[in-house]
């Protein structure tokens, strides 16, 4: 019996484990969205791709537009960051990293 209640729970760990990795890699692994964007795309073409709004929108002085998308959000606050920049309407700059959310250290009380 206790055999089986523990095989159960690490398949169930293993599983909860690979879905995670695999979703992990969302927009920025494999064949996401993030490998269909290209330089000189239009604005219409990334929001085809994205299938989706951006998150923020930034104008710069110099006349480049950034698109900043947030996809996978974790449950400890991280999540991926996608940028991508545009001038006179047309895909000139993209970049993408891995927002890691600040760790919050509480010091242990002393005891008296």
């Amino acid at each position: 019996m206790h055999k089986n209640i523990f095989t159960h729970t690490l398949v169930a760990l293993f599983t909860s484990f690979l879905l995670s990795s695999c979703a992990s890699m969302g927009l920025l692994g494999g064949n996401g969205a993030l490998t269909k964007i290209e330089r000189g795309q239009t604005k219409q073409e990334v929001n085809a791709i994205m299938k989706t709004s951006p998150d923020y929108r930034r104008f710069m002085e110099d006349g480049l537009e950034q698109w900043e998308y947030h996809t996978n959000l974790a449950i400890d606050g991280d999540y991926d960051v996608i940028l991508i920049g545009f001038r006179d309407g047309k895909v000139v700059a993209m970049d993408s990293f891995r927002y890691h959310s600040p760790q919050i250290i509480v010091p242990e009380q002393k005891r008296e």
